[in-house]
């Protein structure tokens, strides 16, 4: 099911002592790790349901998440996750909620800010590009596009922040892979019977990307884009003050688990810093496959000119 040596591991700027196999993540040299995972017992919570069915409790600070037919994990101080598998588990499975919704809760424990956002660097804007949603708002599909039109992949589905040495943020590379159901494969070259699958219920599949980003170094992050769908043509508006900030706070990642272990204060203050920071907006666009080639060069100019 996956299970290896203990390896050491970048994941979002983390140096990750591992037990469990984590090939998409790249290898760090012998050090100090900031995180442990280890296979332990982990109790509760009960289950029930179909497949996939989740319930987390937290108890002294630490968080337990159980997954109906994948396992449980126990998420505490920011520096280790146990993980007790069911015996059928897949791998995928283990991964997808390992390096996923536990790797949240250990981020808010740590006071760091994770974005339910994919990156990527566009030359024209400076810097780096957030594109955050709902799942299934198409932001992988999104970064695949962005990507074969010349951007630089940083990251899929998660954005860490990591503060800049001066005003600005910046962000954490993640795993070269996106993760795309078969509509989004659509729009790329390749099958889906040579992709690995990427875990879940959810039909996605995980396509490797190119990536020359450093893991040990993140990348200036100027602006992100909420993904909104909309008729008629694609267009961004610009969001200020405490709307750009309750946007952002609506997209933080497994904000549900932060709220539950007393953390709602550190979400907002680090979402509005988020907000105040880099520029916020709103893209409203159709969606389709189709609609794909005009949500993108409206993005390359807004990057290159953000006052059009």
């Amino acid at each position: 099911m996956g299970w290896a040596l203990t390896q050491d591991h970048w994941v979002y700027g983390l140096r990750v002592r591992s037990a469990i196999a984590l090939p998409d993540w790249p290898a760090a040299a012998a050090g100090e790790p900031d995180l442990f995972i280890r296979r332990e017992p982990v109790p509760g919570p009960e289950l029930e349901g179909p497949p996939y069915s989740a319930r987390f409790v937290v108890e002294a600070g630490e968080l337990r998440l159980g997954v109906v037919g994948v396992g449980r994990y126990a998420a505490s101080g920011g520096s280790l996750i146990r993980v007790d598998p069911d015996p059928d588990a897949k791998a995928e499975d283990l991964r997808l909620y390992l390096t996923g919704a536990l790797m949240g809760a250990i981020l808010h424990q740590r006071s760091t800010y994770p974005l339910h956002a994919s990156c990527v660097v566009l030359p024209s804007a400076g810097g780096g590009v957030g594109f955050a949603g709902r799942s299934g708002a198409g932001k992988s599909t999104l970064v695949s596009t962005m990507v074969r039109r010349g951007a630089a992949f940083v990251s899929d589905d998660l954005c860490v922040m990591a503060p800049a040495d001066s005003a600005g943020l910046r962000v954490w590379p993640g795993a070269a892979r996106l993760k795309l159901d078969e509509s989004g494969l659509g729009a790329v070259p390749g099958t889906v019977s040579e992709l690995d699958p990427a875990g879940g219920d959810r039909g996605k599949f995980h396509l490797p990307v190119d990536a020359s980003l450093d893991h040990a170094s993140p990348v200036p992050l100027t602006r992100v884009y909420i993904l909104t769908d909309g008729e008629g043509p694609p267009r961004i508006e610009r969001l200020t003050g405490l709307d750009a900030i309750s946007a952002v706070v609506d997209e933080t990642y497994f904000a549900a688990a932060a709220l539950a272990m007393g953390l709602s204060s550190q979400v907002f203050r680090l979402a509005a810093k988020v907000a105040q920071t880099l520029r916020v907006s709103r893209l409203v666009r159709p969606r389709g496959l189709e609609h794909l080639p005009a949500v993108a060069a409206l993005i390359e100019r807004d990057a290159h000119h953000p006052e059009a």
